[in-house]
């Protein structure tokens, strides 16, 4: 298969290479306006997830499939360890990443991560969506429409189901790399107490909230969301330096 991801490149690295993973039937483009910031500072990847964006699957993939292809997306491209920046979905791939694949991942942020326990059904991240939707700016809810449809109501939905039955709080115990957790003042999708029941549940996390921002942090604070990833790295000691970039490739499985 093929997958479709953009690269940014900083004039200058000063920090280790990031892969941004987005959010549920939506594509990398919602995590555009943020990916434009840590690219300054960062050799950043930022895929379209298998069946979602430009990316092809003519099955819909399980989310530890996908992980896997994300590993081998890193590996093709001579990536590794990265930081992985993972938005709502995207925190279940990343922590499944890091936890099957420690060796490619030196930290992980977690933006919005959903399916809050409880009730952390489908139909509970459904009615928190919906609730969050008039918070969003209006960009980011059209292109959202735009990317669930071309992703398919089937695709999104069975995706959802599987997703709403990973443990979140489960998976993150004994997590290897240091753990971040961003949340949105407003995000529905995110409260308080689930964002601290995960750092609760890391061996070595912290939580930071963006006031008055909501779910979509990559385009409603993507500023004030760099700032909170950049001073965690700087405090857990990320060396500066510059990946190694290995010849083009879009295959992965």
């Amino acid at each position: 298969m093929r997958v479709h991801a953009r690269l940014l490149r900083p004039p200058r690295a000063v920090a280790g290479p990031t892969l941004m993973l987005h959010g549920l039937g939506v594509s990398a483009a919602s995590l555009g306006p943020l990916a434009e910031i840590l690219a300054r500072r960062s050799l950043t990847l930022v895929p379209d997830l298998p069946g979602f964006g430009r990316s092809e699957a003519r099955e819909v993939w399980t989310t530890a499939r996908i992980a896997a292809a994300a590993a081998r997306l890193l590996e093709a491209r001579g990536l590794g360890p990265v930081v992985v920046v993972g938005h709502s979905y995207g925190c279940h791939v990343g922590v499944l990443l890091a936890r099957r694949r420690p060796e490619l991942v030196s930290a992980l942020v977690m933006l919005s991560p959903a399916f809050a326990r409880p009730p952390g059904s489908a139909l509970g991240q459904v009615v928190r969506l919906a609730a969050d939707a008039p918070l969003e700016r209006p960009s980011l809810v059209a292109g959202g429409v735009r990317d669930y449809l071309r992703a398919g109501p089937g695709r999104v939905v069975r995706t959802l189901r599987e997703a709403a039955r990973l443990p979140l709080d489960g998976l993150v115990a004994g997590l290897a790399p240091p753990l971040l957790v961003v949340r949105g003042g407003r995000d529905p999708l995110t409260p308080a107490r689930w964002a601290e029941r995960l750092r609760a549940c890391a061996p070595r996390a912290e939580v930071a909230t963006i006031p008055r921002a909501a779910h979509g942090l990559g385009h409603d604070a993507p500023a004030a969301t760099a700032g909170a990833v950049e001073r965690f790295l700087g405090r857990d000691g990320h060396p500066a330096r510059m990946a190694r970039l290995g010849e083009p490739s879009r295959r992965a499985g």
